[in-house]
């Protein structure tokens, strides 16, 4: 079955932590019970890789936080019976 096409919107502030986490959504940290968390080493190179420094790195970063709990949140959730 095919996927529907979903469109997504994001508010202006928000375009550069979303580029970012696309960038850095495979550095998870995995183990025994499935992914904990992002390898912030690995982010961070990514980060610096980007250029960003001062409020706009925090800022990304913030962002890429932001997006990382709401995803442990979904897995949890699918987990759940």
């Amino acid at each position: 079955m095919v996927e529907p096409v979903r469109t997504l919107y994001l508010w202006p502030c928000n375009v550069q932590a979303w580029q970012c986490w696309q960038g850095v959504r495979t550095q998870w940290r995995t183990g025994m019970a499935g992914a904990t968390g992002l390898d912030y080493a690995g982010v961070r190179a990514y980060l610096d890789l980007q250029g960003l420094e001062g409020d706009d790195l925090r800022s990304a970063f913030a962002g890429i936080q932001a997006c990382e709990a709401a995803t442990l949140a979904a897995w949890a959730e699918q987990r759940e019976p």
